[in-house]
C-alpha cells in the first residue's frame, strides 16, 4: 500500500476559462468529495507532482492532501486527460477515514507462463480489475494470480482470486476472469491425428 503526499490550493473561481489559465500555469483543476465534507472542495494541484503521484501510486493508494484548511486523507477517484492522453485536464479525489471501509477497484495481474501458452494457446483476460471492500490501508495495489498450471481450454474464475480476510470481493464467483484458448491450427492437427489413428485401426 503506497502512501504519498500532495500539496493543493483552494480555488476561489471556477469555469472553463479559469481551468485553462491554471493549466497554462502548470496546475490541474481538482475537486475533493467526501461524506464528511459539507460541500466539495474546489482545488488545484501541481501538474508535475500529480503526474508523479499517478506513476507511483494507484487508485487504492492513500494520499495525504495538504490544503490550507489542514491535511485531508484521500484516494484518487478519477482523472481526465486530453484526447492525446498527454496532459491532465482534471482530477477528482474522494475523502476517506482510515477506520471506515471503502469500495475500490483493484487491478488484476496474471503472472507466470502457463502450460497452455507453452503449448501454443492464447490467453484472454476478460476482467482486468475487481471491486473490493476493505479498510483503506488494507487495499492492495494489485491482485496477482499465478497462471502457471492453467492449460489449454481451462479458465480462471473470480473464485480463484487470492483469499483474504481483510477484504470482501464484490463479484460473482463463477464469472470467468481469464481463459486459455486453443488455436484453430492446434484443433485441426488434433482432428487430423485422430483421423489417421482411425484409418490405421481399420
Amino acid at each position: 500500500m503506497h502512501q504519498v503526499k500532495l500539496e493543493a490550493n483552494i480555488r476561489e473561481k471556477t469555469g472553463t476559462g479559469v481551468a485553462r489559465k491554471l493549466r497554462r500555469q502548470g496546475r490541474v483543476p481538482a475537486v475533493l468529495y467526501g461524506p464528511h465534507l459539507q460541500t466539495p472542495m474546489v482545488l488545484d494541484v501541481n501538474a508535475k507532482e500529480m503526474e508523479r503521484v499517478l506513476r507511483t501510486a494507484g487508485r487504492t493508494s492513500i494520499i495525504s492532501l495538504n490544503v490550507p484548511d489542514g491535511p485531508q486523507t484521500v484516494m484518487l477517484a478519477d482523472y481526465q486527460r486530453d484526447v492525446f492522453g498527454t496532459h491532465l485536464l482534471s482530477v477528482d479525489f474522494k475523502q476517506v477515514r482510515l477506520n471506515e471501509k471503502v469500495t475500490a477497484s483493484v487491478p488484476i495481474s496474471l503472472v507466470g507462463q502457463s502450460k497452455g501458452i507453452k503449448a501454443g494457446g492464447v490467453l484472454e483476460q476478460m476482467v482486468r480489475e475487481v471491486q473490493v471492500e476493505a479498510l483503506p490501508l488494507d487495499l492492495p495495489d494489485s491482485l496477482e494470480i499465478d497462471i502457471t498450471e492453467l492449460d489449454l481450454g481451462e479458465r480462471l474464475t473470480m473464485a480463484d482470486l487470492p483469499v483474504s480476510d481483510k477484504m470482501t470481493y464484490l463479484v460473482v464467483p463463477d464469472e470467468t476472469l481469464a481463459v486459455i484458448h486453443t488455436p484453430r491450427s492446434l484443433l485441426v492437427t488434433d482432428e487430423e491425428e485422430q483421423a489417421e489413428t482411425t484409418e490405421t485401426a481399420e
